[in-house]
Formats: structure tokens, C-alpha cells, sequence
């Protein structure tokens, strides 16, 4: 599925402006025609990527749990988005007008929130969907918040981590780029005005400084290329399948993300069943859930699976669309019937392991890049310290 701008002209004359998510772009148009609006510009976005100006996911978590408290409450579904203007955060309220006035014209709340530029993920339109059907709109609404604010912490977490590693390798590429963008290079100069000859190590330096230089400005066009058509590969559907599965083959970053994908998987699943969607809608969403192509792949093959009767472990099983942990949780909550239960803690189990496993990353990576940079420094230093003796008076 992918995400499409749009802008509808409405029989009032009012225009309307967001994005619905569709197959091809013709089905977008279609849709916007079925809600009895006439199509004035419809524009596609990336090959599998969603056009997401809109909120963060943190501000999509807060945005929907203030909403499912208003539903709550008791107020009609028109007052409580009225109210949601002024108390959802900022990042919403390009997409609230919208949202209300296709509500006011009869729109379900599942195909506003659709159609809105609010970048919604299909999970939670299936859980609204289901809440809107039959089992409770607003218990529906915290659902899919509590999907976001574990979906942003998760985030958060990934990105808090990492934090002190790309510092760190900042900080130690500028101090190589200045000692040999600025400090052999003079140092040299000033040897040679003192006519001596510098040590082999000294000189083996000063060569693969000046190498640097000259290999500098090429190796940033073609880092600046590689990476361009690196994204433009990712972006296709085979592409970012190709990579996501190099990334769940390699060694330390492999865990890491199967047991991320694990838990979201398991989390969108679980707020799919408990809100009433059939098992087979269910896989389909959470797939995309995910978050990564690969895995998303092997699930949806093992819904193929399901929908023609295998059991859900088995077939998740036999196509590695899951861990061990997860499975084995599966497997307990398909026979007593609590799938759903135990689909929310195979989540909670795969979330804390995938943090775990990406904390222990971590904490390799920093004395692995401190004994790199400080290995280059000490040589750097060597060198120079070998030629300082080399000159000195009486040497």
C-alpha cells in the first residue's frame, strides 16, 4: 500500500486536501470519487514509503490516547474532534479540519483518519476499523495509542543509544581530518626548511596524509553517489527486501532487529484480535507492523498458510517469521485459547530482549571505536615525536 496526496472539490465548493493510502493511484482516485467528491490532483510518493509530513510518532501516541480520552468521557464523536483541536499537539492541526468536516459529512471515523495527512500505519486504521464494527471505538482509539507510544519509545531508545557512538566517531574524525588536514602538513614543511631527513615512519605518514587529501574531495563525491543510489535502491520493493534480509543475516544487527520485528508484530497482532479483526485481516496488518520487509515477507507467506489451515505457530514457524520465545508463546496461546494475551507478552519479552541485545551492541561499539581512533591518534603522535628527535640539536 502506498500513500497519496490528494486535493477534492466537494459539491459545497470547499476543497478538501490530505493523503489516502491505495494500491495504484488509480484505486486512490477511485476512493476519493466513492466518498462523493470530484478528484482535482492526485500525486504519488516513494514506492513503498508513506508520505509522512505529518506528527511524530510520539505526537501520533499522545494525539490518539487525549482522543480516546474524550471518547471516553461520553462526548459525541463531533464535539470531542472539536475538542481535540485545542488540546492535540501542534503537529496535528493541519490534519484536524480536515478530519472533522469528513466526519461532519458522514465520513466513519476509520476512512477520515484514512484520508487525513496524519500518516497513520495501516495497523492502527485495522484496529479503528474493528473498533468502529463493534468492539468499542474508544477502547479501539487507546489501543492504537498504545501501539504509537511503543513504537516511539522504541525509537527513542534506538536513538538514545546510539547517541554517544556517532559522537564519539564525529569527534575523532574531525581530530584525524585536522591532524592531517592541518598539523603534518606544516609540520612537514617546517623539517624540510630545517634541511633533515625524517624518519620512515614519519614519512610512510606524511604519504598517506598527502594521499588523504588528494582522495578527499573524490571519495566525498563518491561516498555522496554511492549513497543516493544506495536510496534509490532501498525505495524499490525488491531493494529494501534484498537489504532487510542482509541486515536479519549479519551477525550482531540480525538479533537486533528479528526481535524488533518480533514485538511489533506480536504488539499490532494482539491489539488486532483483541479489537475484533479476523485473524487473517489481522496477519496482513501486522506484517506491515514489522517494520522490516523481510520479515514482513515471511509473515505474509505464513498467513497463506493459516488462511488455508495450518496452525499460526506452525506456519510462522515454517517460514522463520519469528523467534523462539515467540513462537513457543504462540503456540501455548493457540491451544488455550488466550492468543491474544499471550501475543502482548511475546511482545513485552521481544521488546526487552531487543533492548537488551542493542545495549550490549552499544556497549561494545564505544571501546571498539575509543581503541580505533586512539590506535590512529598514538600512531600519529609516534610518528611526529620520531621526527621532533630526529632534528633535534646533537641527534
Amino acid at each position: 500500500m502506498l500513500a497519496f496526496r490528494y486535493r477534492a472539490a466537494h459539491a459545497d465548493g470547499s476543497i478538501e486536501s490530505g493523503t489516502i493510502r491505495a494500491s495504484t493511484r488509480d484505486e486512490a482516485a477511485a476512493a476519493i470519487k466513492a466518498q462523493g467528491a470530484w478528484v482535482l490532483d492526485v500525486q504519488s510518493g516513494m514506492p513503498g514509503i508513506a508520505n509522512r509530513r505529518g506528527p511524530s510518532l510520539a505526537d501520533l501516541g499522545l494525539g490518539l490516547r487525549l482522543f480516546a480520552s474524550l471518547l471516553e468521557s461520553g462526548i459525541p464523536l463531533p464535539r470531542a474532534l472539536g475538542a481535540l483541536e485545542e488540546m492535540a499537539p501542534e503537529t496535528w492541526a493541519p490534519a484536524l479540519p480536515t478530519l472533522r468536516a469528513a466526519v461532519q459529512r458522514g465520513d466513519s471515523l476509520t476512512t477520515a483518519l484514512a484520508s487525513a495527512p496524519l500518516g497513520l500505519p495501516p495497523v492502527v486504521i485495522g484496529i479503528m476499523r474493528a473498533g468502529e464494527a463493534g468492539s468499542g471505538l474508544a477502547q479501539a482509539v487507546r489501543r492504537s495509542a498504545t501501539l504509537m507510544e511503543s513504537r516511539a519509545a522504541t525509537r527513542a531508545a534506538v536513538r538514545a543509544a546510539l547517541a554517544y557512538p556517532a559522537i564519539l566517531a564525529t569527534a575523532s574524525l574531525a581530530s584525524m581530518g585536522l591532524l592531517v588536514g592541518v598539523v603534518l602538513p606544516r609540520f612537514a614543511a617546517i623539517v624540510r626548511d630545517l634541511g633533515q631527513a625524517l624518519p620512515p615512519t614519519t614519512q610512510a605518514l606524511l604519504s598517506l596524509a598527502q594521499l588523504a587529501r588528494e582522495l578527499a574531495l573524490p571519495g566525498i563525491v563518491g561516498l555522496a553517489i554511492a549513497l543516493i543510489a544506495w536510496h534509490r535502491w532501498v525505495s524499490t520493493t525488491s531493494g529494501r527486501l534484498a537489504w532487510h534480509s542482509a541486515l536479519l543475516s549479519a551477525p550482531a544487527v540480525g538479533g537486533i532487529r528479528r526481535a524488533g520485528a518480533a514485538a511489533g508484530f506480536a504488539s499490532a497482532l494482539s491489539a488486532l484480535l483483541e479489537s475484533g479483526v479476523p485473524i487473517g485481516a489481522a496477519l496482513r496488518s501486522a506484517a506491515e507492523a514489522a517494520g522490516d520487509a523481510a520479515m514482513a515477507e515471511r509473515i505474509t507467506k505464513a498467513r497463506e498458510r493459516i488462511v488455508q489451515g495450518s496452525s499460526i505457530a506452525a506456519s510462522l514457524a515454517a517460514e522463520d517469521a519469528g523467534t523462539p520465545t515467540m513462537l513457543r508463546l504462540v503456540h501455548a496461546g493457540e491451544e488455550s485459547g488466550r492468543l491474544a494475551e499471550l501475543l502482548s507478552h511475546a511482545a513485552v519479552l521481544e521488546h526487552e530482549r531487543a533492548d537488551r541485545a542493542l545495549k550490549s551492541f552499544v556497549r561494545l561499539l564505544e571501546p571498539a571505536l575509543i581503541l580505533a581512533f586512539g590506535g590512529l591518534v598514538a600512531f600519529v603522535a609516534a610518528a611526529l615525536l620520531q621526527a621532533v628527535y630526529s632534528v633535534r640539536p646533537g641527534a
